[in-house]
């Protein structure tokens, strides 16, 4: 009866407050998966489910959507011991868990199955290896197999902005920004990519205002995910946000000073082109809408957003970098599958991984969403799609994907800690009232995170 009423409330809890799986029987053979996404991303994944299941009619796969905030949920049921069996990990949040033990070791599992190789997983899966002898990830063991990838904060734009400025202005926006054309005279350049200083200018330009100065069409947006941009600006300048040895905020590097200022630009002054982050304008749905004229996306965004059908033409370009011209500097973001070191049942939930990951990835190539991580896939089926426009932009990204490196993140503190304090900080800089230096922001952000990551150590 105690093991009932346990199981009772424990479901009780999981279903009023989280949303997540129950207790599972002892002897069961049952998975729970937990995951984030759309209404039709956990359909397909359902979908998925429901045809693993009549391969192994002995085997059961429970969906559980996340209802909440995913990594507090996910932290909650590993403390409660009822953690899911396979999970969305994605780089900045896996460090914690890999510390924490939770996570399954994926090498004997890997080696053994029987439709997944190692040479079917880019390369970039290495970033989800930790090596504990020199405490560093990208090498080591195996902790997560990625699901899906993308190069983000791709420069997306409205053609239709551009021509409707050239239209109204006695000298086209690409000779008033210097931006490259291609060699077809096509502006802007879809392989060169422009300088820093170049997409400040385009992006204000852009802008439009009414009679009092306010903004009524942002030239640009920085709402999602704002400082894993900064991270990528960072790490085209060479340099990391973090010392090297992971102790610090890394605040007396140039190329951190110069990133964070680059980010200033859109955000206040004569540059201004954005709405602030800290009241950021939803950047897919302005996009859509014509409100706004630049975002900064991966493949993802076309289907999350419904761009499809949008009645202006859609631009893609590499991201700017702090010089212009020459190499693209991509980088990229990943979403992976992980397994509880905790789960009953790891054999099965491996076994719904590789399918996943192998006839599972034959469906979702066809949804136009981002490039699977079974790259044997992503370079045949996904690039061989039957709608053309789903196969141009798929040859474009994975073009991208092959220049990009992952964001490099801290072995010792959550990424989502590190963004609430720069949120903290970084925008009293174009505060109105009491603004600090630059310097002072990051100093001040640099004290928080340097203890975080100074009791994450211990």
């Amino acid at each position: 009866m105690k093991k009932f009423l346990s199981c009772f409330f424990g479901f009780v809890l999981a279903a009023t407050t989280l949303g997540v799986a129950g207790c599972k029987k002892e002897n069961d053979k049952s998975i729970t998966y937990y995951l984030w996404g759309s209404r039709e991303e956990i359909a397909m994944a359902q979908q998925l489910a429901d045809d693993f299941e009549l391969l192994h009619p002995e085997w059961k796969v429970e969906v559980q959507p996340s209802n909440g905030i995913y990594y507090d949920n996910l932290k909650t049921y590993f403390g409660g011991g009822n953690a899911p069996d396979l999970f969305y990990m994605e780089g900045g949040m896996i460090e914690g868990f890999i510390k924490d033990g939770l996570l399954l070791e994926l090498d004997e599992y890997l080696e053994k199955g029987e439709n997944l190789d190692k040479s079917d997983l880019w390369e970039l899966n290495d970033s989800y290896r930790y090596d504990s002898a020199n405490g560093k990830m990208g090498s080591g063991k195996l902790y997560a197999v990625i699901k899906d990838l993308t190069p983000d904060f791709m420069m997306i734009y409205n053609k239709k902005h551009i021509e409707k400025y050239n239209e109204e202005n006695a000298v086209s926006l690409a000779e008033a920004v210097g931006y490259p054309t291609d060699e077809s005279g096509v502006y802007p350049s879809a392989d060169v990519p422009m300088s820093w200083a170049q997409c400040t200018k385009m992006c204000r330009l852009l802008t439009k205002f009414d009679s009092n100065g306010d903004i009524t069409r942002y030239g640009t947006t920085l709402d999602q995910v704002p400082w894993k941009h900064v991270m990528e600006w960072i790490q085209m300048g060479g340099d990391t946000l973090f010392t090297e040895d992971m102790h610090y905020l890394n605040v007396g590097s140039d190329a951190v000073k110069s990133a964070f200022e680059y980010f200033i630009s859109f955000q206040s002054g004569d540059t201004k082109s954005a709405a602030s982050v800290t009241n950021s304008e939803g950047g897919g749905e302005g996009f859509k809408n014509g409100e706004i004229s630049v975002v900064w996306n991966g493949r993802w965004a076309f289907e999350s957003y419904g761009w499809y059908d949008v009645n202006f033409e859609i631009g893609v370009a590499p991201p700017p970098t702090p010089n212009g011209g020459g190499e693209a500097y991509c980088a990229t973001t990943m979403i992976s599958h992980a397994i509880s070191a905790q789960s009953k049942n790891p054999d099965i939930a491996y076994a719904f991984l590789e399918y996943y990951m192998t006839a599972g990835m034959k469906e979702y190539v066809r949804t136009g969403y981002n490039i699977p991580g079974n790259k044997t896939i992503a370079y045949g089926d996904f690039l061989n799609v039957d709608d053309a426009y789903h196969k141009q932009l798929n040859n474009y990204f994975i073009k991208y994907l092959e220049k990009a490196s992952p964001l490099t993140y801290n072995f010792y503190i959550d990424q989502s800690r590190v963004e609430s304090i720069l949120g903290d900080y970084i925008p009293r800089v174009w505060a109105e009232q009491n603004p600090m230096t630059l310097t002072q922001a990051l100093n001040a952000a640099a004290s928080e995170i340097n203890a975080a990551i100074s009791r994450g150590m211990k």
